[in-house]
C-alpha cells in the first residue's frame, strides 16, 4: 500500500509591504540628547546620501513634495535658466520657527517618511521664544566633532546647536566654534549647494581637526567669559534634549505662571528689585509679567544664570528643584539689597495690623509710602480685608476731605473767585467756569457753580451766544463744500475755519461730514476709472512707453499708480518689457546682415575679416555689442569657407588676432 505523500504548506497570500518613500528614509541622530541634528544639517546628510547636491535634491526632489513653494523663482530664473534647480544658500532660519520651517519639516517628513523631524527645529518652542538675534548667520562647527566622529567612524553631522547664536563653545570638547575655514579663509553659508556634512562648502576640505598637529591636547584657559558661554551651551542643549517633554499648546501659559511664581517668590512681587537683581530692565520684566510679548533667549538665559536655575525648569509643571533654587535666590536678593527687605505678606499685615490701632489713624497711601510702594495694589493683594478697615477708620478721623470742613484753608478766596467771574463775563471772548476753576487749582467747576450760579449761567448763555454765529458759519463751509467739484478734505476745512483738529467739524455735524467723505470716496473711484481707461489707451500707442514715462505723464508716482491701477501698471511693464526685447532682436538682426555684408566686403579686398577690421567699417548707428558682431563675424566667414584667410596678412591686437582664428 502506497503511503499518501506529504506536501509543504505555500501561504499564498501577499505578504506585507510598508509603503516607500522618495528619498532614502534618513534617521535624524542624537533625538532626546543636547547635540540632536539640525534640520539644515539633514538636508545634507541627505544629499550626500544620494550622491547629489543640495541644490538638485532641494530644487528637483523636495519642491514637489511641499504644499507651499520651497524656493522662490524671480523673473531673470524663469526666463533665462528655466531648467535651472534654481536653489540658492539658505540660513539657519529654516530650524527655527514659523511658516518657513513647517514647510521644509513637511516637505521632508513626505518624502523620508519620517514623523519626528519637527524636532530637529525650534517649533516644539514656538510659542515661548521670540525669533529675534536666535540664530547666526554663518556656518559654525567644532573641529574636535567633526574627527571624533570620523575616527570612530560613526555618521558625521551638524548638531542644532551650534546654528543658536549664544552657543560660542562646543559643551563636549569645551572648546570654541569656528566659522572660518582654514584652507580657503572665507565664512560658510549655513546651507549651500555644494554643503557636505564636515566639509566646506567652497572648497571641500574637511574642517575637522588632524590629530598628528596635536591641536587637541593642548590645554585651555578659561576665563570669565568662556564660563559664562560654556554656561549657555549647556543650558540650550538641555532645552534642546527635553523638546519631546513639552506640549506646545500649553507652553505659553506655564511659562508665564513659572515666572510670575519666580517675581514672586525672589522678590516679593517687587518688579524693580528682580530686575536689578537678573541685570534686565523693568519694562523687560514687565512686558514677561502681563505676558505682551515672547521673551527672548538671552533674556531667559540672564534670568536663569543669576537665579540659578535650569532653563527648562521655566517650562515644567511640577519641579520640586525649581522650587529649591527659587528659596536659594531669595536669599541672594536679600544680601544684595542696600536696605532690608520688609515687604513681606507676613510684614505687610503686621504694619496693617499696626495701623488699625494708631492715633491719629494713617491713610493708606502713607502706609504704601513707608513701605516703599508706589501705589496702593500691593496691600490689596496681601489683605484686601484689612486693608478696608484701615481705609474706614481714617475717614471715620475726619482728616479726609479736610477742605469740606469749616474753617479749612481756601484754595482761592470767594472774593477773588467772584472778580475773576466778572472779568470773564466782561471780555468780548469769555473763559468758561471751566477752565477758571482748572487755573486756580480745583478739580471740576463744581465748587463755582455752587458759589456763583449767576454769574456761571451769565457766562455759559454768553459764550453759548458767541457759538451760534460760528456754528452758522461752519455750517455755511460745509455745505459750500459739497458743491465744489473737486471737494476739499475736512482737514482742510479745518484750516479754512481756524481749528486744528476735524473733530469739531464731526462733533457739531456729523452727517454734512459723512456726505463730504462719501463725496470725496465717489471722486476718487471716478479719477481711478479715468485713470484706468488712460493707462488702456496707453497700451495702443506705439513705440510702448515705459512706466517711468507714464508716471510722469499722468503726474503720479510709481507706488500710487500701481495701487489704485495695478492691471493695467503691470500690462504696461511687460510690454515695454517686450518691445524692448523686440527691438534688441530686430537691432541684432540688422548688425548680423550689416556684419555679413562687411565681412564679405572685406573678403573681397583681400584681406582678413577680423572682428576689428569689421567693427572699423561698421556705421556709427550700428549697435556696439561685442558679443554679437563676434559671433556674427564667425557665422559670415563660415560662410565663406574654411580657407577665408588662408594667404592674407592677419593685423589687429593679440584678441583680435584669437578671434581671427577659424
Amino acid at each position: 500500500m502506497r503511503r499518501p505523500l506529504t506536501f509543504d504548506h505555500w501561504d499564498c497570500r501577499l505578504p506585507h509591504i510598508p509603503p516607500r518613500s522618495r528619498v532614502y528614509s534618513l534617521k535624524p541622530i542624537g533625538i532626546g540628547t543636547p547635540f540632536v541634528e539640525g534640520l539644515s544639517g539633514y538636508v545634507t546628510r541627505l544629499a550626500d546620501g544620494h550622491a547629489v547636491s543640495v541644490g538638485d535634491l532641494v530644487g528637483r526632489e523636495l519642491s514637489t513634495f511641499a504644499s507651499k513653494p520651497l524656493l522662490s523663482f524671480g523673473l531673470f530664473m524663469r526666463r533665462n535658466r528655466a531648467g535651472s534647480h534654481g536653489f540658492h544658500a539658505r540660513q539657519y532660519t529654516m530650524n527655527g520657527f514659523g511658516i518657513t520651517a513647517k514647510n521644509w519639516v513637511e516637505a521632508l517628513e513626505r518624502a523620508t517618511l519620517q514623523t519626528d523631524l519637527r524636532l530637529l527645529t525650534l517649533l516644539p518652542f514656538e510659542n515661548v521664544l521670540d525669533r529675534n538675534a536666535m540664530f547666526r548667520r554663518t556656518r559654525a562647527w567644532c573641529p574636535a566633532c567633526y574627527e571624533d566622529w570620523r575616527s570612530a567612524g560613526e555618521a558625521v553631522y551638524e548638531p542644532l546647536l551650534w546654528s543658536v547664536a549664544l552657543v560660542t563653545m562646543c559643551p563636549r570638547h569645551q572648546r570654541p566654534l569656528e566659522d572660518v575655514c582654514g584652507h580657503c579663509h572665507g565664512q560658510l553659508t549655513p546651507l549651500a549647494v555644494f554643503s557636505r556634512p564636515g566639509y566646506c562648502s567652497r572648497c571641500q576640505v574637511w574642517l575637522g581637526h588632524n590629530k598628528a598637529n596635536g591641536a587637541l591636547e593642548r590645554p585651555m584657559q578659561f576665563g570669565d567669559e568662556d564660563g559664562l558661554a560654556l554656561w549657555h551651551a549647556t543650558a540650550i542643549g538641555e532645552l534642546l534634549a527635553n523638546a519631546s517633554r513639552f506640549d506646545g499648546s500649553t507652553l505659553r501659559a506655564r511659562f508665564l505662571a513659572s515666572f510670575r511664581a519666580c517675581v514672586d517668590a525672589v522678590a516679593e512681587g517687587n518688579r524693580l528689585a528682580f530686575a536689578r537683581t537678573c541685570g534686565l530692565s523693568t519694562c523687560a520684566v514687565h512686558s514677561q509679567m502681563v505676558g505682551k510679548s515672547l521673551p527672548r533667549i538671552d533674556t531667559l538665559l540672564r534670568i536663569c544664570y543669576h537665579l540659578n536655575i535650569s532653563l527648562t525648569a521655566l517650562l515644567e509643571k511640577d519641579s520640586t528643584q525649581f522650587t529649591t533654587r527659587l528659596a536659594q535666590a531669595k536669599n541672594s536678593v536679600r544680601g544684595q539689597r542696600k536696605r532690608p527687605l520688609s515687604r513681606t505678606p507676613e510684614q505687610v499685615r503686621l504694619v496693617l495690623a499696626q495701623a488699625l490701632h494708631t492715633q491719629p489713624p494713617p491713610s493708606i497711601s502713607e502706609i504704601a509710602r513707608r513701605l516703599g510702594f508706589k501705589g496702593t495694589e500691593r496691600l490689596y493683594q496681601v489683605d484686601r480685608n484689612l486693608t478696608k478697615q484701615v481705609v474706614t477708620n481714617y475717614r471715620k478721623s475726619g482728616a479726609s476731605h479736610w477742605w469740606r470742613k469749616p474753617g479749612a484753608v481756601r484754595i482761592c478766596s470767594l472774593s477773588d473767585i467772584q472778580k475773576l467771574l466778572e472779568e470773564s463775563l466782561a471780555q468780548e471772548h469769555p473763559v468758561s467756569a471751566h477752565h477758571i476753576a482748572a487755573r486756580l487749582g480745583y478739580a471740576n467747576d463744581g465748587y463755582l457753580q455752587r458759589k456763583f450760579p449767576d454769574l456761571c449761567r451769565a457766562i455759559r448763555h454768553k459764550i453759548a451766544a458767541q457759538r451760534e454765529p460760528r456754528l452758522s458759519v461752519m455750517e455755511r463751509v460745509l455745505k459750500n463744500a459739497l458743491r465744489e467739484s473737486q471737494v476739499p478734505t475736512l482737514i482742510q476745512l479745518c484750516r479754512q475755519l481756524g481749528y486744528s483738529s476735524s473733530l469739531v467739524l464731526r462733533y457739531h455735524f456729523p452727517h454734512l461730514c459723512d456726505e463730504i467723505l462719501v463725496r470725496r470716496r465717489h471722486l476718487r473711484n471716478q479719477h481711478i476709472a479715468d485713470l484706468r481707461k488712460t493707462l488702456q489707451l496707453v497700451l495702443t500707442e506705439a513705440p510702448a512707453p515705459s512706466f517711468a514715462a507714464i508716471c510722469r505723464r499722468v503726474g503720479l508716482s510709481a507706488a500710487t499708480l500701481r495701487e489704485n491701477c495695478p492691471d493695467e501698471s503691470a500690462a504696461i511693464c511687460s510690454r515695454y518689457v517686450r518691445s524692448r526685447s523686440e527691438t534688441s532682436r530686430r537691432r541684432k538682426e540688422q548688425l548680423h546682415e550689416e556684419v555679413r555684408h562687411v565681412v564679405r566686403t572685406v573678403h573681397a579686398e583681400g584681406e582678413c575679416p577680423s572682428v576689428s577690421r569689421v567693427t572699423a567699417r561698421l556705421p556709427n548707428t550700428a549697435l556696439k555689442d561685442w558679443r554679437t558682431i563676434s559671433a556674427s563675424v564667425k557665422a559670415a566667414r563660415q560662410e565663406l569657407g574654411p580657407r577665408s584667410c588662408t594667404g592674407q596678412t592677419l593685423t589687429g591686437s593679440p584678441a583680435a588676432l584669437q578671434v581671427q582664428l577659424p
